[in-house]
């Protein structure tokens, strides 16, 4: 079973218009011949206080489209309700897991709101996806967060910036996303941390679901199919529990 651990949904995003309805979604999906999709908000100018309106929005979605749409709530640390709306968006919402954003959020991982998330995260067994590699948001950085809640899941979404293979060595609760990678970049990945902990997604609408999914691992002929399973949803549906 594919499963596309990371797309965008809603929109327009505030900082460069993108877009994309669940009906896009779904068509991206069945042209890809992708079984299930993560999403997360866009950074929507309409958001709301902690992106409470976005999240509202996609707990509706994944109800509508059960099984199908995953969703998870972005959630911005600077926010003086920050804890309540994770709360909110697990026990009520039922969404599964939070996508953090420092660079658009301005925030770095040392903020103290992210490790009260991560350890939220934790006890409800719920991932916490990091955008990663940029001067807000750089790879060790974040590695150290998850070292102070090692029984938190973490995953870094892209192979991106410096040590971004590194730093998930030795690190059990780091997972490392092929959003976007080369292809021997997700061999090197593999190489490193095993195949178990390495997870595909798109970024869709901003690239091809179709390549990230599917075309980039046909091209793998140095990775095994059961590897190529886990990494193509086996991974993301365990930590899921689907």
């Amino acid at each position: 079973m594919r499963i596309d651990s990371h797309v965008h949904l809603g929109g327009p995003d505030a900082g460069d218009g993108a877009a994309q309805s669940e009906q896009e979604l779904l068509e991206r999906m069945e042209r890809a011949g992708v079984e299930r999709a993560v999403a997360f908000p866009f950074n929507d100018s309409g958001a709301g206080e902690c992106f409470s309106i976005s999240n509202r929005r996609l707990a509706e979605v994944q109800r509508r489209h059960s099984g199908r749409i995953i969703c998870f709530a972005r959630l911005d640390p600077n926010s003086s309700r920050v804890v309540e709306e994770a709360r909110h968006c697990i026990e009520a919402l039922r969404l599964r897991g939070f996508k953090l954003h420092p660079t658009a959020q301005g925030f770095t991982p040392e903020h103290p709101a992210v490790t009260q998330i991560l350890h939220l995260a934790a006890r409800y067994s719920l991932p916490v996806v990091f955008d990663n590699g940029k001067p807000e948001s750089q790879n060790a950085a974040i590695a150290r967060a998850a070292e102070q809640v090692p029984e938190a899941v973490v995953i870094l979404a892209h192979i991106r910036g410096e040590q971004a293979i590194e730093v998930c060595e030795g690190r059990r609760n780091l997972y490392l996303g092929t959003v976007k990678a080369a292809p021997e970049r997700v061999v090197e990945a593999v190489d490193a941390l095993g195949a178990e902990r390495v997870i595909a997604g798109s970024d869709a609408p901003y690239a091809s679901m179709r390549y990230e999914m599917v075309e980039k691992f046909e091209a793998l002929e140095s990775l095994s199919r059961g590897e190529k399973a886990l990494i193509q949803g086996g991974n993301i549906r365990r930590l899921l529990g689907l």
